[in-house]
């Protein structure tokens, strides 16, 4: 949802999005609720806690398939009401419109 920087073009912007994602959540603060962002297959991404992560979820209600995988439509979060975004400069996620109720 943040813009890319002035001299990065959108496109490349997205293409390296789960990467800046990954890579601010392994260095939050131990009060971020890190064990929220799962890839967009669903899917807990195979490294070092990754089963506290599943755990985790688990415990705040999560359910995964036998094949380890979380409904998205279900449990996925769709990002703030478009407008929202719109007013602070901030990029809708793919599918987001405006007043578009959050799932959590």
């Amino acid at each position: 949802m943040i813009p890319p920087p002035g001299t990065v073009n959108l496109k490349s912007y997205e293409s390296l999005g789960p990467r800046w994602v990954g890579n601010a959540m392994a260095h939050c603060p131990e009060d971020v609720p890190w064990q929220r962002v799962i890839n967009s297959q669903g899917k807990i991404s195979p490294r070092p806690g990754a089963e506290k992560q599943r755990e985790l979820l688990e415990d705040e209600g999560v359910e995964f398939s036998e094949s380890g995988i979380v409904d998205l439509a279900r449990f996925g979060w769709k990002g703030p009401d478009g407008e929202w975004l719109k007013a602070r400069g901030l990029i809708p996620p793919k599918g987001v419109k405006s007043n578009q109720p959050t799932l959590f």
